[in-house]
């Protein structure tokens, strides 16, 4: 044995009681050996077999221990890769990539979109979203035309509808935003929990509504009052209802849904006031036709120019 290998033989007994035992029974048969007369080479054969076995097993103890450290650093090698592939991944999943949306509904009809952040939004006819494809540090979207609100309650971060010159805020609450053109025609209306209204300009305090209030652009002035009637919210299921509401009213809303010309050349239609439930899918004609009952007027409808004349 070289050295080498005594040491690495001596240092691997010290620590191992089997490896020692099976020395020292080497050992006292080298020492019995020596007490028996020599019968030539067989009894020195049977000393170096023993010699030889013995140091193989010091040997592959010596391999199995290297293998158990290579093992362990490999081990820990592999840990560190997965780790440093988890924060490579975290990291680029941090950097995202933020585009933006729109979802646009035809002229009379309606439907129903659900955000990223789970807020579901219904949007009534010729009305647009436009939202972003992830939130991030805020929850921010643009609104024109008419839309329910079901939005998904995040305390730290506030969901903002941005309109033509006002906004709306909440954190989870639902509430109807009707803003088509200009703000001149701007109402929200509270059905749960509570929003901040205000004008972008700053020319306003901003009002906080409560339930069944609503808030609304008049005269250059933003003015809250009561909600008594939410038959208006029934749009959401294709259904537009009116109670007590001047004629003058509902043909702008129908100029609105329909995305059609309405010239009332009638006089004596502008002092009456309407009550009635109608279906969204049965078309501006089912409409004209149905409110003709109540009040007598005819209306002719030019298809090439989309104007409807009520005379």
């Amino acid at each position: 044995m070289s050295i080498k290998e005594k040491r690495e033989m001596l240092d691997r007994m010290d620590n191992d009681d089997e490896l020692r035992r099976e020395f020292f029974a080497l050992q006292n048969l080298n020492a019995l050996t020596t007490l028996i007369p020599n019968n030539g080479e067989d009894t020195t054969k049977a000393t170096k077999v023993h010699l030889l076995k013995f140091k193989r097993k010091v040997r592959i103890k010596l391999i199995v221990k290297s293998l158990h450290a290579v093992s362990r650093y490999a081990a820990i090698a592999l840990i560190a890769v997965i780790a440093t592939m988890f924060i490579s991944l975290r990291s680029k999943s941090n950097t995202v990539t933020i585009r933006y949306e729109e979802f646009s509904i035809p002229a009379g009809q309606h439907a129903t979109v659900t955000l990223h952040d789970g807020t579901r939004v219904w949007l009534n006819a010729r009305s647009t979203l436009r939202y972003p494809n992830v939130f991030t540090d805020t929850r921010e979207v643009e609104l024109t035309g008419e839309a329910f609100f079901d939005v998904a309650e995040k305390k730290d971060k506030p969901f903002t509808v941005n309109v033509a010159g006002m906004k709306v805020s909440a954190t989870g609450t639902q509430f109807n935003v009707f803003a088509y053109g200009d703000n001149s025609n701007f109402t929200a209306s509270l059905i749960e929990g509570t929003i901040e209204v205000s004008d972008k300009a700053g020319t306003q305090k901003p009002i906080e509504l409560k339930k069944d209030e609503y808030a609304a652009w008049r005269n250059g002035k933003l003015i809250r009052d009561s909600l008594i009637n939410k038959d208006f919210l029934l749009w959401k299921e294709g259904i537009y209802a009116f109670d007590d509401v001047p004629f003058s009213d509902i043909v702008s809303k129908l100029e609105l849904y329909y995305d059609v010309k309405i010239i009332v050349r009638n006089d004596n239609l502008g002092k009456y006031r309407f009550t009635g439930k109608f279906r969204q899918r049965d078309g501006i004609t089912s409409v004209l036709r149905a409110m003709q009952i109540v009040n007598r007027f005819n209306f002719i409808k030019d298809d090439e120019t989309n104007i409807i004349t009520i005379q």
